[in-house]
């Protein structure tokens, strides 16, 4: 098997692994970049960290350095759109981003929900990706959350009915 043939079978093998559907903003200079992300976890409890990976070549990679903030957008099936349009296959977008003062200079996006503000503390290797350790600085949450987004297999999906 081709390297490029066996990094597809990895792409769709991983793929059946079901997320949520993030989205990671961060902030330079005024400019808000942000980018669809699967690939964020939760690292640690103590001290609070999470991670996220983004392409070393991605448009948000040049706003991640220590010190710096960004947040983690947790959406709602209500959201598809931004979803796409992060992830960058839709250029017209309905969102709003809040200003969260106590995140640091990241916004968060209006009716997501759930947000995570983090303070960047390391930035590693990863491949073709950066692994981005931030400490968590803030927690938002819908007071009514509604139904996440998830993805599975290259599309998004909801949860089943009971």
């Amino acid at each position: 098997m081709s390297d490029e043939d066996f990094q597809r079978s990895y792409r769709n093998t991983i793929g059946l692994f079901a997320t949520g559907v993030t989205v990671v903003l961060a902030a330079k200079d005024g400019d808000v970049r942000g980018m669809t992300a699967n690939a964020v976890a939760s690292l640690s409890l103590d001290p609070t960290l999470l991670l996220f990976c983004p392409a070393k070549d991605a448009r948000i990679s040049s706003c991640c350095t220590v010190g710096s903030s960004f947040t983690v957008n947790i959406l709602g099936t209500h959201q598809e759109g931004i979803s796409n349009h992060f992830a960058g296959t839709d250029s017209e977008p309905e969102h709003a981003f809040v200003e969260w003062d106590e995140a640091g200079d990241a916004p968060r996006i209006a009716d997501a929900l759930a947000c995570v503000g983090c303070k960047t503390q390391a930035i590693y290797d990863g491949g073709d990706h950066w692994i981005v350790v931030g400490e968590v600085v803030a927690l938002y949450q819908d007071s009514d959350p509604g139904e996440p987004l998830l993805f599975h297999a290259g599309n998004y999906h909801r949860l089943a009915s009971n």
